[in-house]
């Protein structure tokens, strides 16, 4: 980034009042008089600063900038870019180093401490003192704006909004290049659930559009998350023909736009990074773009769109509002009417509404610029379910005597049964699944490539959600669950029971021990020499006592 010359001055942006232009003309009416009168100049100069209530030294700058062109805009005030600077160069490099070392860094640092020490540094090197507002306009001078947004801001945003953005993306023809994104929508529905009470929520939307015709192909509502579900859906509703999904829920309306994208532009979301997604797109020959990170502008088409569609929605009773605000405690769950069968309908309707209505800044309409190229596009004849099985959600297994093994279920078919004598020469095979019915699962034959249904192995063929079976196994863990302690109490019974064991087998081992070590001829007692036997004493003659006789 070029730092900008010094001896330039950024202009100023700030646009001309009336009242400015409306005193620049006056000084012109006058200004004309002084130099197209025969008046003598000076006193012609005095009667102008006095009708202008200026000064004959103004009178004299104005006439200086005025005779050259003779126009109304020279008399504007002037741009800084205009102006020359009246500080010393000394000064004006204090300020700059000081700029660049105090303010210009990454930490918050306000002007006016580094006011001060300019201020400090031009008084220790005997110069002028340059005032607040001086420091101030050298900034815009010194610093470009991109240059103040990478050095005073960590957020890569600021430096992104300063940067130009050109066309992005450009398709010659329809379906050439197609972007898809998700929202929540702007309004509640409500589904009564049979012995469980109402339910209100909001679904999300999922919509592709044509960046060439600027048309919507199809879009997905779903009441999860995005996921690669709601993807798969999209997919399969865009890429094959609409008349049979219109029929069934009433709408005589056209639509039809429908193929396979060449190019599909996403965010950088995970359920556009999945394998499933990535075979699939490579299976139809659709190319994936990622957009940049933080450049939200890339995806403009559909974003666009998608805000149309909520701008709709919002209109009617049950609407959520853009945020907090704009509800304005607006009571949206107690007002929401529509069910998910009818909200559906709605936004479809929405949307063959905007394909036939005129771009008010192309002047084109969606639907005949796409039958204006329709005829060049090829048919496919693909089928939504077959469609739908190269997007779905998806995993590999080993096949077993018992089948495969998914979701700590079983799942066999008979035709399975023929596989499992060469299961050792087949790879892993290729398995596909519905979360929103996980009694059934998808694998591909390895003879003829196509997804083949397997059925659950222990024959409960009764549809299951794969949220349903999650939670459900959820709820028994936590019956089952032990405490910390419950787990290790059997253990430490264990364990008493083994030591006792080796206690009372040590103790007798010792005292076995003990009986040997007595027993033992120890080499000390041969060592010694033997001690000389105790000396004899002589019989002592006993002394007998006098005996009376009576």
């Amino acid at each position: 980034m070029q730092k900008r010359s010094q001896d330039q001055i950024a202009p100023t942006t700030r646009p001309i009042s009336d009242e400015q232009w409306s005193m620049a003309r006056r000084v012109a009416r006058e200004l004309d008089k002084i130099l197209d009168s025969g008046d003598p100049r000076q006193a012609a100069i005095k009667r102008a600063a006095a009708e202008l209530r200026l000064t004959t030294r103004q009178i004299y700058n104005l006439l200086a900038r005025y005779r050259t062109d003779r126009t109304v805009t020279a008399l504007l005030p002037r741009a800084a870019v205009s102006r020359r600077k009246r500080l010393p160069e000394q000064v004006e490099e204090i300020i700059a180093a000081t700029l660049r070392e105090k303010w210009l860094t990454l930490e918050p640092t306000a002007l006016a401490p580094v006011v001060d020490e300019i201020r400090a540094r031009c008084e220790e090197a005997g110069v002028a003192v340059p005032s607040y507002v001086t420091v101030a306009r050298r900034i815009p001078v010194l610093f470009s704006p991109e240059e103040i947004a990478k050095k005073r801001s960590a957020n890569p945003k600021h430096l992104l909004r300063l940067k130009p953005r050109p066309g992005y993306i450009h398709a010659p023809y329809p379906l050439a290049v197609c972007q898809i994104d998700h929202t929540p929508t702007d309004i509640n529905f409500v589904e009564v659930v049979d012995g469980a009470g109402v339910f209100v929520g909001r679904p999300y939307l999922t919509v592709i559009t044509d960046v060439a015709t600027r048309s919507i192909v199809g879009f997905c509502l779903t009441l999860e998350k995005p996921s690669v579900l709601s993807v798969a859906l999209c997919l399969a509703h865009a890429i094959c023909p609409k008349d049979a999904w219109l029929a069934a829920r009433n709408l005589n309306h056209a639509w039809p736009m429908f193929g396979r994208p060449r190019l599909l532009v996403t965010d950088s979301a995970m359920e556009f990074k999945g394998n499933a997604f990535q075979r699939g797109c490579d299976d139809y020959g659709i190319r994936i773009r990622y957009r940049d990170r933080g450049r939200v502008h890339q995806g403009g088409v559909v974003e666009r769109l998608l805000g149309k569609l909520n701008a709709v929605l919002v209109t009617y009773p049950g609407s959520s509002g853009r945020s907090v605000a704009h509800r304005d405690e607006y009571p949206s769950e107690r007002r929401a009417c529509l069910s998910f069968a009818n909200l559906e309908r709605c936004i479809a309707l929405a949307v063959i509404d905007h394909n036939l209505q005129e771009n008010s800044k192309t002047l084109k309409v969606p639907l005949t610029e796409w039958q204006r190229s329709s005829s060049e596009l090829r048919d496919f004849g693909d089928d939504a379910r077959r469609v739908l099985l190269s997007f779905l959600p998806g995993t590999e297994r080993r096949l077993s005597p018992q089948g495969i093994s998914m979701f700590a279920m079983h799942y066999y078919s008979p035709w399975l049964g023929i596989l499992v004598p060469e299961r050792d020469r087949h790879e892993k095979l290729e398995v596909r699944y519905d979360p929103r019915d996980i009694s059934h699962v998808y694998v591909r034959d390895p003879e003829t490539r196509q997804f083949r249904p397997v059925q659950r192995r222990d024959g409960q063929l009764m549809p299951l959600t794969l949220w349903e079976h999650e939670a459900e196994r959820d709820r028994r863990r936590t019956i089952n669950q032990r405490s910390n302690v419950e787990k290790v109490a059997f253990r430490r019974e264990i364990a008493a029971i083994v030591e006792t064991t080796k206690s009372s087998k040590r103790r007798l081992r010792d005292t076995v021990r003990n009986a040997h070590a007595a027993a033992a001829e120890k080499p000390y007692a041969g060592m010694q020499s033997p001690a000389p036997p105790p000396a004899e004493h002589p019989p002592r003659q006993k002394r007998r006592l006098p005996v009376e006789d009576w």
